[in-house]
């Protein structure tokens, strides 16, 4: 396990709809994100990263 884990299908699903709920799913950053991150926490990080870029600026 570590720093090499991959998320289970569960967390995928769960930052899918994450990103769904801030209508965000449809972004191909938000994708490559989702399928490369190592854990739940830092892809749910670097999505709020992204809503905040486009709904906060």
């Amino acid at each position: 396990m570590g720093a090499m884990r991959s998320l289970c299908r569960e967390e995928k699903r769960e930052l899918k709809v994450l990103a769904d709920d801030f209508c965000l799913l449809d972004r191909k950053d938000v994708q490559e994100i989702i399928m490369s991150c190592r854990s739940y926490a830092e892809g749910q990080r670097e999505i709020m990263r992204i809503y905040d870029e486009v709904y906060m600026n």
